[in-house]
């Protein structure tokens, strides 16, 4: 098998093929084209077999380590002219918009995020603190677009927090996972009474209903607790020996 044979199977990027590998060093360059003939726009579903103009670097993205090599993947890619965005480089399959990282990469960086702390994932990784920000803003902009979260929603949970200034948190829940679907933060206005025997709007009603107008239909309503009725004071008790 060939050496660019076995690099394609060993990466198994979407939508290349490997058309060189070199070793330098302190890392192993991977040269990659692709497949496709239209171009493809990054940021929208936009596409053309017209070209603006072909790059004279390559594009770099940053693959997954390839044991104690670093691993990069290069590509000579073209430009094309969007409606909506303009002039850019097209798109890669194996890369989000504007990273110089592959998806595989940021993936890995993104779930070391959720399961230990920024400093331990900059030294399995290798990259500085403010790229892991930057990695997790674009991993969870494309899961979040990808889903709908507001639908299917069955219940609104409210948390109120006392401290500092009050700031009133809003949740809702969704039927599917029972995960955070929408959350917002409001600075409360008036204090409702702590005891009431009828329905109240809430504080963090009206939080709600400002930052996610369209959950207006679908707000659950509470009671709060009823108000214990005072114990009538008798003669026994009004002469009774304090404890």
């Amino acid at each position: 098998m060939r050496i660019t044979a076995a690099f394609s199977r060993l990466l198994d990027l979407p939508g290349v093929w490997v058309r060189k590998v070199g070793f330098e060093p302190d890392r192993v360059v991977v040269t990659v084209a692709l497949c496709r003939r239209r171009l493809r726009c990054p940021k929208c579903e936009f596409s053309t077999r017209n070209r603006e103009s072909r790059q004279h670097h390559d594009s770099v993205w940053r693959h997954l380590d390839l044991g104690v090599w670093r691993l990069e993947v290069h590509a000579r890619l073209r430009r094309l002219r969007c409606p909506e965005h303009g002039a850019l480089v097209e798109g890669v399959p194996f890369a989000r918009a504007d990273a110089r990282f592959t998806r595989d990469f940021e993936n890995l960086v993104a779930w070391l995020a959720t399961k230990t702390d920024k400093t331990a994932t900059c030294r399995l990784t290798r990259i500085d603190w403010h790229t892991i920000g930057r990695v997790i803003e674009r991993v969870a902009a494309e899961l979040l677009a990808a889903e709908d979260r507001l639908s299917d929603l069955f219940e609104i949970s409210i948390a109120a927090r006392s401290r500092g200034e009050k700031a009133i948190a809003t949740s809702r829940s969704s039927a599917i996972n029972a995960a955070a679907a929408w959350c917002g933060a409001a600075r409360a206005t008036a204090r409702p009474p702590l005891m009431s025997s009828s329905p109240l709007w809430t504080r963090g009603d009206r939080a709600t209903s400002r930052h996610a107008p369209s959950s207006a239909s679908q707000r659950s309503w509470s009671r709060s607790a009823p108000a214990r009725p005072s114990r009538p004071a008798t003669a026994s008790a009004a002469h009774a020996p304090g404890r």
